[in-house]
């Protein structure tokens, strides 16, 4: 039988995810930033904060770079030590002139945070990669690392209610539940434009920190 990427996960934890990009089992990375993403900045013209961003979970950084501008630096962090090393040799390797970006290995809930707080991060299949007694913490974190009045954008994936993980189910019910103490919901779209094979499963949504 193939090997899948939840096998690996499931049987290894939070190391499983080096295995998956050093076996080239990445059926999540679509190669190039959220179309969802790109719909609510340049179409529904969401004004993204200047200052941090932070991206955690954030791959090959795709979205990391269209974030980053002249006035936002933003930071992705995954878990993968090969996945970083993967990152950064193509940076130097493509000459990406791009000072704005920076990529660190790392654990979302123990890495150190710059001495200023985030302005916004950008959350997106990475909550749903997380086995669910994590969610307050994940909840109470992201809190932590967001400045007053700072934003959080969440693509809220897979909408559904299956048992199985990752990626886990999520709901609007769940989010709410975890961030309503600390955020306040400004924007939430049902039908945003996804990948094809994610159409109907993702939500959009934008959080104001308290």
């Amino acid at each position: 039988m193939t090997e899948s990427f939840r096998d690996i996960i499931n049987d290894e934890g939070e190391d499983g995810w080096d295995i998956c990009w050093k076996k080239g089992l990445t059926p999540w990375d679509y190669g190039v930033p959220s179309p969802a993403l790109k719909q609510l900045i340049e179409e529904k013209k969401f004004s993204l904060p200047k200052g941090r961003g932070l991206v955690p979970g954030c791959g090959k950084g795709y979205d990391v770079y269209y974030l980053s501008s002249d006035e936002r630096h933003v930071t992705g962090i995954d878990i993968s030590q090969t996945l970083i090393e993967q990152v950064k040799k193509e940076q130097k390797e493509l000459a990406i002139p791009n000072p704005n970006v920076a990529f660190q290995q790392g654990n979302f809930f123990e890495f150190t945070p710059p001495v200023e707080k985030f302005q916004f991060i950008y959350d997106y299949t990475f909550l749903c990669a997380l086995p669910p007694n994590l969610r307050s913490k994940w909840a109470s974190r992201t809190a932590e690392l967001i400045s007053s009045g700072g934003i959080l954008i969440a693509l809220m994936f897979p909408i559904g209610d299956h048992s199985y993980g990752p990626p886990y189910a999520l709901s609007p019910k769940i989010y709410q539940e975890l961030l309503g103490k600390y955020f306040v919901r400004e924007y939430f779209d049902e039908n945003p434009i996804s990948f094809e094979r994610r159409k109907g499963k993702e939500y959009m949504s934008v959080w104001r920190r308290k």
